[in-house]
């Protein structure tokens, strides 16, 4: 499956990022400690769709629709609303 891109200036959604937000978690409420990622709104750290899709839930239940890896290898947002990879 190949992923939608989107420059992050076509994404209208990036206003309702937070700047300086961070987390200590170490693990999802659900004890998943791997895959975690961390809304951009409100700190948020939840597992990603390979776990229990915690991650998804919480945009389901806040509307808050930026996320990004929370301590992970990898780089990047994600806009639920756009449905997007942000570059």
């Amino acid at each position: 499956m190949a992923w939608k891109k989107i420059k992050q200036a076509e994404c209208p959604h990036l206003t309702d990022m937070k700047e300086g937000i961070t987390s200590d978690a170490k693990a999802c409420a659900c004890g998943v400690t791997g895959d975690l990622r961390m809304c951009l709104t409100c700190g948020n750290v939840a597992c990603c769709e390979s776990h229990n899709s915690h991650d998804t839930e919480h945009f389901k239940q806040t509307g808050h629709a930026l996320i990004k890896p929370h301590n992970e290898k990898y780089d990047f947002l994600w806009c639920y609303k756009c449905n997007a990879f942000l570059e």
